[in-house]
């Protein structure tokens, strides 16, 4: 029988992961009125407003799109 990981050692193991995919952590204050301009845009669903979770991937979402947009002239 198999014991679950120490959550320590959960933890390294999705920070070398993210390491290895090359992402890196950022902490980023999101005001009320960009969770709206989310909602707006179709990049979060009204009822995920509070789904911190939700809101997180919503803003990645948004910033890869804008990313990687090709450039307008």
């Amino acid at each position: 029988m198999r014991l679950s990981s120490a959550p320590a050692a959960e933890r390294m193991r999705l920070y070398r992961r993210r390491r290895r995919l090359g992402l890196r952590p950022l902490t980023l204050e999101v005001r009320p009125v960009e969770i709206e301009a989310l909602v707006k845009r179709g990049y979060l669903k009204p009822h995920q407003r509070d789904d911190w979770s939700e809101v997180q991937f919503a803003v990645g979402a948004f910033l890869s799109d804008q990313l990687m947009a090709p450039e307008q002239q």
